[in-house]
Formats: structure tokens, sequence, C-alpha cells
């Protein structure tokens, strides 16, 4: 065993914490966020598991292949007060504690260095590249919504640096955008065969010119931006938004989409 298979009452809350940001995060983050959970001692391979769910945690425990030390619990009332103080005692985002941010004219200093959820909205008179099919927006502070996300760690670092300054290879918008231009995919890393994908350094440079001119984008800091994600795609249903989008509205389109952004 390469971890430990006994924790406290609070490691288990974190890892659960860790397992529902994994679950709802790009690829390019998730090594980090295991990376967290072994730190704490658990090692999924420890106990035959690949992709950890938090069902499987809960039956770990359940089973006593995994020990939970500290108050005594049962384990159905360890369930309930990892789950639902969250909701009461958290306050819930609302989309009224949204600020704007317009990278033309503004500093990334005013974003903050912490989690949270993201709109990217398109500026007025501006559309995305066309591909022959059509799309649905609905519009938020008049603006009309193409993203959504969440930053686990940082907005300023996720929003400004990886999406409007980075390269494909860490940021699913900028992928999705440089593929509805037919930017031309090449590998990201060294070893090719690893699937990850960017553009060429001049077709990134133009993308990033793009993205800053035509994009307006409204952010918001909260300590549950997981939760706030699913409720952002289903009101908004933004066409850019693949994983968790299942709105028939855009089906199509979002279809066109994923065939390509895959590697050629």
């Amino acid at each position: 065993m390469k971890g430990r298979n006994t924790f406290t009452n609070s490691e288990i809350n974190e890892i659960r914490s860790l397992i529902r940001q994994r679950t709802n995060a790009d690829p390019s983050r998730q090594k980090s966020i295991r990376a967290k959970m072994r730190r704490i001692g658990f090692y999924g391979s420890d106990f035959g598991i690949k992709d950890l769910q938090l069902s499987d945690l809960d039956n770990l425990i359940k089973s006593g292949r995994i020990k939970v030390i500290g108050a005594p619990l049962s384990y159905k009332n360890e369930v309930t007060a990892s789950q639902a103080p969250i909701s009461k005692e958290i306050p819930k985002p609302s989309l009224s504690g949204f600020r704007k941010f317009d990278p033309q004219t503004q500093l990334s200093s005013i974003l903050p260095d912490s989690p949270g959820n993201y709109i990217v909205c398109l500026r007025k008179g501006s559309d995305l590249p066309e591909i022959g099919i059509e799309y649905e927006v609905k519009s938020f502070q008049g603006l009309r919504v193409i993203y959504t996300g969440i930053a686990g760690k940082s907005l300023r670092k996720r929003d400004y640096r990886q999406h409007f300054n980075g390269n494909a290879g860490g940021s699913t918008l900028r992928k999705s955008i440089g593929s509805l231009f037919g930017y031309k995919k090449i590998p990201r890393d060294k070893d090719p065969n690893s699937g990850k994908t960017k553009f060429s350094g001049q077709d990134e440079s133009k993308l990033s010119d793009w993205m800053h001119s035509n994009l307006i984008m409204f952010f918001q800091s909260n300590s549950l931006p997981e939760k706030f994600e699913d409720q952002l795609i289903r009101e908004f249903n933004p066409p850019l938004n693949l994983s968790k989008n299942q709105n028939l509205v855009n089906s199509e389109y979002r279809r066109a989409l994923s065939i390509l952004r895959r590697p050629k």
C-alpha cells in the first residue's frame, strides 16, 4: 500500500472536496488534484480504483476498507455531515454578484487570486467564426453568452493568463475558438503520443488578439464554483460548453465543434 487506510474526519472531508474538483476539472488540472490527495495519504490504486468517484469513497468507508477516526459518526451521519452543511452555511452564489472584466481596457489585477466562476460573452457586434451551423445564445447584462467555466484556485491565473494569453493546450475555451477558425493543431507536449494539442505560436498569437478584441468576461469569486457551474450551464446553455451540457438546443452545433476539436 502506497498510502494509508485510516483518516480523520477532516481529512475525509478534504478528500471529498478534491474528488468533486477532479470530477469537474479539465484534464490539465486533474493531475495536480490527484497529487493533493496523495499528499493526504490517499491513493485510489491502493483500493483498485482508477476513476475515483464520491460513491467509491463512500463504499470504501461503509465496507470498512477505509477507517475514519475522530468524532464517532455512523456512515450515514458522516455523509450527511459532509454534504448538508455546505448549502446551509455557505451563501449560494447569485448572478447579481458578477463583475465585468474588459481585457482591452482593464488590468488583470482586478481579477481575484481566488476560486470562482466566470461567464464569457461576445462584445456587441462580434460573433464566433462560422462553421455552417446556426446556434442560439442567451444574454447576460446585454451581451451574448458563449461559455461559462470555473477557476478552482485563481480567477486571475485561470481566466486571464490561460484563456486570454495562454495556449490551447491549457484552455478548452481557446481550443474551441481556434478549432472554429480551423487552426492546425500541433502536439502540446514533447511526447506527441500524449494526445494533448495546441496551435502554432503564430495562430495562438492571432487567437489572443481576437479574444481581447471580441470577448468580455464576467467573474465572481466564491467557494462553490463547481456547484454554481451546473446552474450557469442550465441557465445560459452556452454553445461552447460541451461537458455537462445536455440541452437539446445547440446539440448539433456542439457535436460539430467536438469533431473540429479532435486531433487531426
